[in-house]
């Protein structure tokens, strides 16, 4: 696990007194994509792998579901809003290279959240 401990001042005041705070940082990718709703089969494609899908199939005349759990599913993923997520690095290169599959455009920032 990637982190990074940081001293901030507390307030602003020219006080000599001063404490500093500490604060831990976890290292995360925001990646905020683009997909146009003209292209309907890549919309589709990322809707399934961010949010998953259910398939049910007849199989000898009963039903049967499937489960696929999409990238939301993984811990440490966060939907920040419509179409900007943010993650750790591992999950961040596999949705990332999906992307780049599907010729969709993306933008990825490294940043430090509190930990």
């Amino acid at each position: 696990m990637l982190f990074a401990c940081y001293n901030i001042i507390t307030n602003m005041s020219s006080d000599e007194n001063e404490d500093p705070e500490t604060v831990t940082a976890l290292r995360r990718v925001m990646i905020s994509y683009d997909v146009s709703a003209r292209w309907r089969k890549q919309c589709t494609m990322v809707n399934y792998f961010v949010f998953g899908r259910v398939v049910t199939v007849q199989i000898k005349g009963k039903t049967k579901k499937y489960r696929y759990s999409g990238l939301t599913s993984r811990p440490d993923v966060e939907r920040w809003g419509q179409s900007v997520f943010i993650m750790k690095e591992k999950d961040a290169a596999d949705f990332a290279g999906y992307l780049l599959r599907l010729h969709i455009p993306f933008t990825r920032e490294t940043i430090w959240v509190r930990g």
